[in-house]
């Protein structure tokens, strides 16, 4: 995503970040791109500073109007991401700006192709996964 954002300095003012919570009571994080395509992050807080989540592209290139209107819908929100490197472990990759956020990204989702279901209910097993990992599952001692 980053390296998509990044190739097309032009267009970067038209990229577009819609946050909300999913029906599992998860944050969805929306990331969309002209001509690129709309990513999704899934996540939970760890604490009040680190989010634990994944995330992958689920809908390739043509995205039609009713989507990136409803992207711009909402109550602006800035918001900021440190991610590690996934090649590199001595550098993050940082994500930062003002997006809009939704009570509930129920409606996208139902926009967007059949397979993003499948998809969100893939992110939502590798973050239960991650939480099982991390042990956020566990009862206070």
């Amino acid at each position: 995503m980053r390296k998509r954002y990044r190739q097309y300095p032009k267009l970067q003012n038209k990229w577009r970040v819609l946050a909300g919570g999913d029906d599992y009571g998860y944050r969805d994080l929306f990331f969309y791109g002209p001509d690129v395509g709309i990513w999704q992050i899934k996540g939970e807080l760890k604490s009040p500073y680190e989010m634990v989540g994944a995330g992958a592209r689920v809908a390739a290139r043509k995205v039609d109007d009713e989507i990136r209107a409803l992207m711009e819908e909402g109550s602006p929100m800035p918001f900021g991401l440190i991610s590690p490197h996934p090649k590199f472990r001595d550098r993050a990759i940082v994500a930062a700006g003002i997006g809009r956020y939704q009570e509930s990204t129920e409606h996208l989702r139902g926009l967007l192709p059949g397979r993003q279901r499948k998809m969100d209910l893939e992110l939502k097993r590798k973050l239960d996964e991650l939480r099982r990992k991390l042990e956020l599952d566990v009862a206070y001692r």
